[in-house]
């Protein structure tokens, strides 16, 4: 099926009014003041759009898309304003995610599986926030990528099902273990108001670690995107070798009823090959992010813009793969909204 614009521009708002309309508008205070010129649905539905923009600059999409947009959106917002009233939303941004991916889900079932990656994401050049301290301790720097090169910003961990829908992400410090940020994902999952881990909880329930002093290191800063991590899934979990180990496994099974396997459960070579095909969803949907919505340097200045745009960029990856599969596409086929 040909891919309509307005088709996928009217499915984009109502989908997120919806969803707005059910979750937060009820929670939101009233103040006082002019009535807004644009509704928070229009907003969020602007901040999804906004990804589409190659330069990955707000102030640049208000001004190309006002014209193309005018027909649906008759009102429009200044760059500070629209930057304002989205950040103000940023709590309602990283719902968005989970939600539209339950929603594929009603469409095509459950998925016996999730894969769990961890993606760099580069918050400034490692020397600009090596020497000016930039971010505090939001952020640091660290090897990632398929490269192993250093980088310096926030480590962020997704969990993509068979679908390919993401269904969950927390993200912290470069710093940070990816077996801390994929807790986190878990305990939020089965219970959003708990408190991020720590090192001095659960080393009484993890035992003694190789370092020195026997103390495992936890989270080096904040941890974020608590909206965004998703609901509990039936299903196992597939994750890469920085995922193993028997304690880390043996404590999410038993607290969190989770199941995670690594090639290590694998001891064959056909075994391990077929977990790999497996998790390659999870490598396409970060080859996708970053080449068509700039996730490795999202251009972010504050640790609030950060989540903001990440939670815009992954909402975003999600509507393109639920609206692929209304119209009968391939789930991560690429959709051009103007021309660049």
């Amino acid at each position: 099926m040909e891919l309509d614009m307005d088709t996928f521009l009217v499915t984009v708002y109502c989908l997120v009014d919806e969803v707005y309309a059910q979750q937060f508008a009820a929670l939101k205070p009233r103040r006082r003041g002019r009535k807004a010129a644009m509704s928070d649905s229009e907003v969020l539905t602007l901040g999804l759009l906004a990804q589409w923009q190659r330069s990955r600059s707000e102030r640049e999409f208000l001004r190309m898309a006002r014209k193309p947009l005018a027909p649906y959106f008759p009102r429009w917002l200044s760059q500070s304003a629209f930057n304002r009233r989205l950040r103000d939303l940023a709590g309602a941004l990283a719902h968005l995610a989970p939600a539209i991916a339950a929603r594929t889900t009603e469409l095509l079932g459950p998925s016996a599986y999730e894969v769990l990656d961890g993606v760099p994401v580069s918050l400034a050049r490692r020397c600009r926030g090596q020497h000016h301290r930039c971010f505090a301790n939001e952020a640091a720097i660290a090897r990632g990528g398929s490269d192993h090169d250093w980088f310096f910003g926030q480590r962020l961990v997704l969990s993509v099902n068979a679908h390919g829908s993401i269904t969950g992400a927390v993200s912290g410090p470069a710093n940070t273990e990816e077996h801390w940020l994929a807790e986190a994902l878990f305990r939020w999952r089965c219970d959003p108001t708990a408190p991020a881990p720590t090192a001095a909880q659960l080393d009484p329930l993890l035992g003694p670690t190789h370092r020195g002093g026997g103390h495992r290191q936890g989270p080096t800063g904040p941890l974020y995107l608590r909206g965004a991590a998703g609901v509990a899934s039936d299903g196992v979990y597939l994750g890469d070798l920085g995922y193993q180990g028997r304690d880390w496994a043996q404590h999410w099974l038993d607290h969190y009823g989770v199941k995670l396997l690594t090639k290590a459960a694998y001891p064959s070579r056909a075994g391990k090959r077929w977990l790999s095909g497996l998790r390659q969803i999870v490598e396409t949907v970060n080859g996708w992010l970053e080449d068509r919505f700039g996730l490795h340097f999202p251009r972010a200045r504050t640790a609030w813009g950060f989540q903001t745009r990440l939670a815009a960029k992954l909402a975003a990856f999600n509507m393109v793969v639920l609206f692929n599969h209304l119209i009968g596409r391939p789930p991560f086929m690429a959709i051009e909204l103007w021309a660049q």
